[in-house]
This record gives C-alpha cells, sequence and structure tokens, in this order.
C-alpha cells in the first residue's frame, strides 16, 4: 500500500510539474570559422529550443540575472528580455504578431581569449501567487504575497515561484563547473563538451547549497530530454536524486534539456524562515542544457 501510494504522489507531482513552463539557456556554439562563437537566446515553455517569449501574455517571467560567467567566476551582465507584457505590432482576424524578444545574442570568442568553462546562466524575478476568498466570499487569485492581500478572508493557498537556468562553453578544455548560488542550481559533474550517444551524465542538484534528497519526507527527482528522443511524445528520462546525485544514459543527438524542481514548505525556522507569513510555500525550477554530438 505504501509502495502504491508512493507511485501515485509520483505521478501527480511529475504531472503538475510537466504542465508548468520551464526556463533554459540556448547556447549555439560554431567553431567553423576560428576563433569561433556562440549565439547566446532564453527559452521558455516546453519545446526544445524554442517555444513561448518569456513576456509573453499568457505566461510571463521577468528575467532578472542573465549573465556570462569566465572560468575565474567574473561575470559580463548579457541583455536581458524586456519585462512589459508583449502587446503584437499586427493584429488579423487569423492571428496576432509579436516581436518575440528571447534575448538572442552572440559571444563572439577572441584568439586571446583564456582557455576553460564559461557559465551562461540566468535568474529570474521571485513570483507569488495567492489564492483565497475575499470578504464577500469571492474566490480569487493574486500575484503577490498573502500579507500584502487586504481583501482577503481566508487564504487557500499563498506560493513564491522562481525559476534558474544555465548552459556551457567550453573554450579549448573543460573544467569543472562550481555553483554559483542560485536557490535551486543543477551542476553538471560529468564534461558535457564532448557527450556522445550512449554516454553517462551526472548531475548534483542542490537547494540552497544543500541536497535536495528521495526519502520519506520527500520525493527528488531530475527528468531529462531531448528535441529528438522524449520532447515529441511527450515523455521524459527520471532519476531519483540521491545525496543530490542523479544521472542518465544519453539517448540520441541533439540539445538536452535536465530540469529539477523543488517545493519547500514555509515555516518559522525552516531555510525559508524570511518568507514567513508572506508565503505557505515555495517552489523553484532549475535546468541545464547541453549538446551531443
Amino acid at each position: 500500500m505504501k509502495n502504491l501510494l508512493k507511485a501515485t504522489l509520483v505521478v501527480l507531482l511529475f504531472a503538475a510539474q510537466a504542465d508548468a513552463h520551464s526556463l533554459w539557456v540556448n547556447s549555439f556554439e560554431s567553431f567553423a570559422h576560428a576563433p569561433g562563437h556562440t549565439t547566446v537566446a532564453l527559452g521558455w515553455g516546453h519545446a526544445l529550443p524554442l517555444d513561448d517569449m518569456p513576456n509573453s501574455t499568457y505566461a510571463r517571467v521577468v528575467v532578472e540575472e542573465f549573465n556570462l560567467v569566465n572560468p575565474d567566476g567574473n561575470k559580463t551582465h548579457l541583455y536581458k528580455p524586456k519585462p512589459e507584457l508583449a502587446k503584437p505590432f499586427i493584429s488579423t482576424a487569423d492571428f496576432d504578431l509579436f516581436n518575440a524578444d528571447v534575448a538572442c545574442q552572440k559571444a563572439a570568442l577572441k584568439k586571446e581569449t583564456q582557455k576553460g568553462n564559461y557559465l551562461i546562466e540566468a535568474a529570474s524575478k521571485k513570483t507569488f501567487y495567492t489564492s483565497y476568498v475575499d470578504k464577500k466570499g469571492r474566490t480569487r487569485l493574486a500575484l503577490k504575497p498573502q500579507n500584502q492581500v487586504t481583501d482577503r478572508k481566508k487564504v487557500l493557498f499563498s506560493v513564491q515561484h522562481q525559476p534558474f537556468a544555465k548552459s556551457n562553453l567550453t573554450v579549448g578544455k573543460w573544467s569543472q563547473p562550481k555553483p554559483v548560488g542560485h536557490g535551486l542550481e543543477i551542476t553538471p559533474l560529468t564534461d558535457l563538451s564532448k557527450v556522445r550517444v550512449g554516454d553517462m551524465v551526472l548531475f548534483d542538484a542542490r537547494f540552497h547549497g544543500k541536497p535536495p534528497s528521495y526519502g520519506p519526507k520527500s520525493i527528488e527527482y531530475i527528468t531529462a530530454y531531448s528535441s529528438g528522443f522524449g520532447l515529441p511524445d511527450g515523455f521524459a528520462l527520471f532519476s531519483y536524486l540521491k545525496g543530490g546525485k542523479a544521472g542518465f544514459r544519453v539517448q540520441s543527438a541533439g540539445q538536452w534539456l535536465v530540469n529539477v524542481f523543488h517545493n519547500e514548505n514555509v515555516t518559522k525556522d525552516g531555510p525559508l524562515k524570511d518568507l514567513f507569513g508572506k508565503v505557505t510555500s515555495a517552489n523553484y525550477g532549475a535546468t541545464q542544457t547541453f549538446t551531443v554530438k
């Protein structure tokens, strides 16, 4: 019975998280002409490499940080998408046309570019959702923490959400990347610059610096899919986090996206005690993209 309950919880959690938008970093490397370059763009939605735009009227994410970090840890701020909701520049009876701002930009390398592992990382602004019953008995939703909802009679739930995203660019020889301090973070433990089909890739996940693990109180895992495996048919590889570590064997060439979600209840003395009174829980998403040759 316990095993059946665990399996049911896994299915329900996976279904809810699979329906949520993900934020990821696209990094398309080219070394056809030395010294090479990478074209960077943000992905938002469900389908690799590009799906929706971050300032979509359907589901918006405000990108607060978007950086290129060199092997020494020095950050260069990249262009970020504008946070204002997109408006169509052409509207017809059949469709609306938008300027899709996905922060597409080119990082051109130089002969003297420092060798090593470059990190491209993004962090969104925290978003709040509060579902409540107002003083007139109506069920409502507010995009603010519960302590800022003045007409609430009863709070049904209040959540903070924040996604993070990472990708790597290797110039010369791969070097082991270090965590950058995201609230939820995936760090590769495998050289992602030369992964081939059939290779095993390993990742380390951290929630505020500590490893989330599968256990009796939580079900923690990573998922992985590519444009050629899983995504076309609506499924993903699934691997439990044990001691914060998980991995999978690559099934196809092309761009892969690794995803981890974590939900944490807010308590007076827990890791998110600063949010006590503002929300009842906080959920985070983190992605890592890489290309299999």
